[in-house]
């Protein structure tokens, strides 16, 4: 009975082996996964880091003026609708 134990305690062993090998095996390959996705988007950050960086030279290279403020209507309600008047008539003109 002895010698049943010994080649059971071997198999066991072997078996045991057998299964941290596979794991090793399937971490690694993980790991190998993990650094090509990681590589990836070091690849993206760095594309997108220049990007801003050309947008950041332009934006400093042409400044852009302020809109212009806006006309002062100090006769109001009425010089709007004289405005959309004229703007009705030319449009009812006949093109030539």
């Amino acid at each position: 009975m002895g010698v049943m134990a010994v080649g059971l305690g071997v198999v066991v062993g072997i078996l045991a082996l057998a299964i941290a090998v596979a794991l090793a095996i399937s971490a690694l390959n993980q790991i190998k996964q993990v650094r090509s996705e990681l590589d990836e988007t070091q690849r993206q950050l760095n594309e997108t880091q220049r990007q801003l960086n050309e947008l950041k030279a332009a934006a400093e290279a042409a400044p852009v003026p302020p809109p212009p403020l806006p006309k002062s209507r100090s006769a109001g309600l009425e010089d709007l609708r004289e405005e959309l008047r004229a703007a009705h008539r030319e449009d009812a003109a006949p093109e030539e």
